[in-house]
């Protein structure tokens, strides 16, 4: 007789199952053979054993086997669930947990303002530009290389832009004091000035500067092409030629392009290409929130201290996240039991 294979999906029909089977039983067919045995042996307790009485000792051992096993297959599976609900749970207050300490965080940053302006100004720069240095810096997971070089070029990139942040408000400042001095001239009553003799004739002048432009041309030596020789375009030409241009052109022709800004804004350094890329753009996407807030600070005590712990608190924002990356755990090396 062919076995019939009961597949069980669920603990539901594991259960289903067990019951019916405790309920049932096994129903052993009684033959006109085990008839006679029980005739013959009498009903009494002193007779044969009857054969319907081995095939029921046999059923029940069966049932009894079946109930084990179902048992123990419903048990380990209970233990299973509890521990995955488990896991889940812990994983669940995990999150929380870092979720709640970050409120707590900001919390405390905001009722406990620093007594410098300018590193009040660098928490809400890092605030807004945080979650997109995380997400670029673990974006690069093939190779510790990438994130190396990124980590070079965005601290790099920050010391640049500081300085030419210093170098356009010195800038500035140098042509506020000359408009100054100019308005000082002007409202001056007299500075002991003379102008200028009324008795020079203006052919006197002309002939001054006539001999100063001789003197220029000699210096300079400029050579002018044919007209024919020249390949001239105008602004109507060049707009047919864009419009004229194919999709994959224009890709083609501005990813040539970005990668020229690439190379300059990586230049003097070495490193991985994607690394670099990669910094190119998020400095691109958080330089904003730091120039704008380094800007708004006129006083030197706070610009100093919003540059150099810019700096010190970017270096350690990478190392975090670093630390903060998924990685594998190392199996544990296990010893052959034989020695082999």
């Amino acid at each position: 007789m062919k076995k019939k294979i009961i597949e069980i999906t669920s603990l539901k029909d594991l259960m289903e199952m067990a019951a019916v089977s405790v309920v049932t039983g096994y129903a052993a067919p009684v033959s006109n053979h085990n008839k006679d045995l029980e005739e013959e042996g009498g009903g009494g307790s002193g007779g044969v054993m009857r054969n319907s009485d081995f095939y029921r000792g046999k059923d029940m051992r069966q049932e009894l086997q079946t109930e084990m096993l179902m048992r123990k297959y419903i048990r380990s599976k209970i233990n299973e669930q509890i521990s995955e609900e488990k896991r889940r749970e812990r994983l669940e207050e995990q999150q929380l947990r870092l979720v709640i300490r970050g409120l707590i965080k900001e919390a405390k940053e905001a009722a406990n303002p620093h007594p410098n302006t300018g590193i009040n100004k660098l928490r809400d720069a890092f605030r807004k530009g945080k979650p997109t240095l995380k997400a670029k810096y673990q974006q690069l997971t093939t190779s510790q290389e990438q994130r190396d070089t990124f980590s070079a070029h965005m601290l790099r990139a920050f010391v640049r832009l500081f300085d030419e942040l210093d170098a356009l408000q010195a800038q500035g400042d140098v042509e506020g004091e000359v408009e100054d001095i100019e308005t000082a001239v002007g409202e001056a009553p007299t500075l002991g000035l003379e102008a200028p003799p009324e008795n020079q004739e203006a052919d006197d002048i002309e002939k001054e500067l006539e001999g100063l432009m001789e003197a220029i041309l000699k210096e300079v030596q400029v050579e002018i092409n044919d007209e024919d020789e020249m390949d001239i375009v105008s602004d109507e030409e060049k707009e047919d030629e864009e419009k004229n241009k194919s999709q994959a052109e224009k890709d083609f022709q501005k990813k040539k392009e970005a990668d020229r800004e690439k190379e300059e804004f990586g230049s003097g350094m070495e490193g991985d290409a994607t690394g670099r890329n990669q910094a190119y753009d998020t400095f691109r996407l958080v330089q904003t929130y730091f120039s704008d807030a380094y800007l708004d600070l006129s006083n030197e005590e706070d610009q100093k201290m919003f540059r150099d712990w810019c700096l010190y608190n970017m270096k350690l924002l990478f190392q975090n996240f670093e630390e903060s990356l998924p990685t594998s755990p190392d199996a544990p090396e296990i010893a052959d039991p034989e020695g082999v």
